[in-house]
């Protein structure tokens, strides 16, 4: 049988250390409160999905405790390890050893905002590709995910944290002759921009969605 699992990829909301972008225009103690209401209504989002549920992993770094702390017993906890997120991507994939057929998710906790359906589609589209990607409007992406596993290194050329990760990600896994899926755009939440622009659409969503967003922006 198929195993679906979603890998949410999580740091600690540090002040002085999470959303270090936002933080120069709202400051380090409100950039922290910003990225803790990120993370929780991302675990809410993640618990959230339907069918497939998948199993929920937590891959954190720095503070296990804080995560322990916060995050139910769905979600097992596992440390990133790797010097960038290709490492790391790779370092959880190995931890977590799946099948040729299985089909693994990973996403961040930068859009809480994300379209449950886009997750659906990401599991939906492994059964026909080998790799899917969720670009984001800055070069980067929300979410990649695989059947099985990809070579190792085979992200090791991708300028991260730039506006040439998507392109150099699906370059890498069309060099290795793995076909991949692509989701809708969207965008995350890394500074005051994508921030203002998400308050904004809060009000295209029910009431009841991202509370603790929302009651992060109301302070």
């Amino acid at each position: 049988m198929v195993k679906c699992t979603l890998v949410l990829f999580a740091k600690p909301p540090v002040r002085g250390v999470a959303k270090t972008r936002l933080a120069t225009a709202i400051g380090a103690g409100a950039a922290a409160l910003v990225a803790e209401a990120l993370l929780a209504d991302t675990l809410t989002l993640c618990e959230s999905i339907g069918s497939p549920r998948p199993e929920l992993v937590l891959a954190f770094t720095d503070d296990r405790s804080y995560f322990a702390g916060v995050v139910s017993q769905r979600w097992p906890l596992l440390r990133q390890e790797g010097a960038h997120l290709g490492e790391r991507l790779e370092n959880a994939l190995a931890a977590l050893r799946p099948s040729s057929d299985d089909a693994t998710v990973f996403v961040g906790m930068d859009a809480p905002h994300l379209p449950q359906e886009f997750l659906r589609r990401a599991f939906d589209a492994l059964r026909d590709f080998d790799t899917v990607l969720g670009p984001c409007e800055d070069g980067g992406y929300y979410l990649v995910g695989v059947r099985g596993i990809w070579p190792r290194g085979i992200l090791a050329g991708v300028r991260w944290s730039t506006e040439h990760a998507l392109d150099d990600t699906r370059a890498a896994f069309e060099k290795a002759g793995l076909g991949c899926a692509t989701l809708p755009e969207w965008y995350d939440i890394d500074d005051v921009e994508s921030l203002h622009r998400l308050a904004a659409d809060l009000d295209t969503l029910p009431p009841d969605a991202l509370p603790h967003v929302r009651a992060a922006l109301a302070t």
